[in-house]
């Protein structure tokens, strides 16, 4: 922590205008992190990262209680003008080996962690891996990656190009409420007053019904997430959405 604290006074002092991100600590330790922003570290701190790993029982949205306390460590011990600095997730993913998570929980992981950090107000989210680091399906380092060790393209990487297809030139707006905490759909918006929904849950697949009445929408087209058409449903005029652990998205 001294060592820390001494190289950001000297990097600080030698290039007053670098911005400097740390600690990426492994998971996310609170009770180093209070020590470290005791120290006075966060007065030479441009951000916090945290790689915020866990069990693989554990998805990406249980990472929200951590984002808090560690928000709340920042308003504690930062100067007035840094208690705002953004949280980076500078690290993080789910490895598909045979103890891990299977492709399709991946698939729907990766992308779950992308919109949750949104959610969460996270800048910025790095997945590990993009590439699988070798071919043995029983080892941890062989299986986080996007695409396999032969390049070839995972569940993973065909959602998260579906993401970005979707929500390109959409800014997030807001969750908007269904009434179950398990449920998530977010609401996105672009610069020409388009609407874009991304939803999804973390339970078993079930219906929700949105209160939009289709009479106010010009238009409405719909896509699973992995980019394939989806047939919608209404009920009394609304949206009813069929809610599963892969994100789809909703154009209005």
């Amino acid at each position: 922590i001294e060592l820390a604290l001494a190289t950001c006074k000297a990097v600080k002092a030698s290039v007053p205008d670098a911005a400097i991100i740390g600690p990426a600590t492994s998971d996310v330790p609170l009770p180093f992190l209070e020590s470290l922003f005791a120290s006075g570290v966060l007065e030479y701190l441009d951000a916090v990262s945290v790689h915020p790993y866990r069990e693989y029982s554990m998805s990406p949205e249980t990472a929200g209680t951590d984002y808090q306390k560690v928000r709340e460590l920042i308003e504690r011990y930062a100067p007035a003008e840094k208690r705002g600095m953004p949280i980076i997730s500078s690290e993080w993913g789910y490895s598909s080996l045979i103890k891990g998570v299977s492709l399709e929980k991946q698939e729907a992981y990766i992308v779950r962690m992308q919109l949750y950090n949104l959610l969460n107000g996270i800048p910025i989210s790095i997945w590990y891996d993009w590439k699988n680091d070798g071919i043995d399906s029983s080892e941890i380092e062989h299986n986080f990656g996007t695409v396999s060790y032969h390049l070839k393209p995972k569940p993973a990487y065909n959602a998260i190009h579906t993401m970005n297809k979707q929500l390109q030139e959409f800014t997030f707006s807001r969750r908007i409420d269904v009434k179950n905490d398990n449920d998530f759909v977010m609401l996105f918006k672009n610069d020409k007053g388009d609407y874009k929904i991304s939803a999804w849950t973390m339970i078993p697949e079930h219906p929700v019904v949105l209160d939009i009445k289709l009479t106010e929408v010009r238009s409405l087209t719909a896509s699973d997430g992995r980019g394939n058409e989806l047939k919608l449903k209404t009920d009394h005029g609304s949206l009813v959405l069929d809610l599963g652990a892969l994100p789809q998205y909703i154009t209005l």
